[in-house]
């Protein structure tokens, strides 16, 4: 008989196509964190504004992961946490499910290199998990952060484990590494500087004008929550009022524009359009089809 006490969902597997590029969103699952890591809100608070939207008050972050498949690249968007801590580690599966050959993967895309979004990349001893990787792009402040001796020596006893999973990761495609400091990556993709959250955070800009999603990296964590309150921040970020800064003036411009957009820790279908309503900021996810 089934153990019902350890049953998980399927992996979690959604398509969309803008344009030319196929992008599929994958579940890597998901880490549970607290309300209070959360600044400038109460835990009670944010529990009561999640429930007040339907959402169940839970401090839980989903773990999402973007494979762009474009004519002669299948481009893998971070890789997500490779089951570090306990958290995530369903991407292998996901891939599974979505019919994407690992081998198939040339190229990844670096939003920044916190461990639930750089974990997957390569087990121990720098040995990389996607073996055909011909690049890898990551901001180059993003790099030189997570390389600094000087960082590294000050930082707490705690971080310095994950500063050692991001260095082992960049360490495994050290030859395929593609720095970049404007906003031009790849054809068809633009890197979005958006700073705050790590030196180097970057989001990337996936198609045309007419047909384009931004992927934002950890622009939030807790997506109704703090586009409701874009002055919410969390504990990971590396410079608060920087993030909250930058994340107020990014909602404005994807809720002016309706610029589809998507996150790392956004609920499937994992893409959506920001509007404005009652003088605040509301997500509206997109609705799922079986039709791409």
């Amino acid at each position: 008989m089934m153990n019902l006490a350890t049953v998980q969902q399927a992996p979690a597997v959604n398509r969309k196509r803008y344009g030319d590029t196929l992008v599929t969103m994958l579940s890597d699952g998901f880490l549970d964190v607290s309300f209070e890591l959360l600044d400038g809100i109460k835990a009670n608070e944010a529990e009561s504004l999640l429930s007040q939207k339907g959402i169940a008050p839970l401090p839980r972050i989903n773990i999402n992961v973007f494979v762009i498949q474009t004519a002669g690249r299948t481009i893998l968007v971070d890789s997500g946490a490779g089951g570090v801590n306990g958290w995530g580690g369903r991407l292998p599966q996901a891939l599974f499910a979505a019919g994407i050959d690992p081998l198939s993967i040339d190229t990844v895309l670096v939003t920044h290199a916190h461990p639930d979004h750089i974990g997957g990349l390569a087990g121990p001893l720098a040995s990389p998990v996607f073996r055909n990787v011909q690049a890898l792009y990551v901001q180059e402040r993003e790099l030189a952060f997570w390389r600094d001796e000087g960082v590294y020596a000050q930082a707490p006893k705690d971080f310095k484990p994950f500063i050692d999973l991001a260095r082992n990761a960049f360490n495994a495609y050290d030859e395929k590494i593609v720095t970049f400091n404007n906003e031009d990556v790849l054809p068809g993709i633009q890197a979005v500087p958006l700073f705050g959250h790590t030196p180097g955070h970057t989001g990337y800009l996936i198609g045309d004008q007419k047909e384009s999603l931004l992927i934002w990296g950890d622009i939030v964590h807790f997506p109704h929550l703090q586009i409701a309150k874009p002055d919410v921040t969390i504990a990971f970020d590396s410079d608060p009022q920087q993030a909250a800064a930058v994340r107020s003036k990014l909602l404005d411009r994807v809720a002016t524009d309706q610029l589809s957009i998507s996150g790392m820790h956004f609920n499937l279908p994992a893409s959506g359009k920001v509007s404005r309503q009652a003088g605040e900021y509301v997500l509206q996810y997109d609705t799922w089809s079986p039709v791409i």
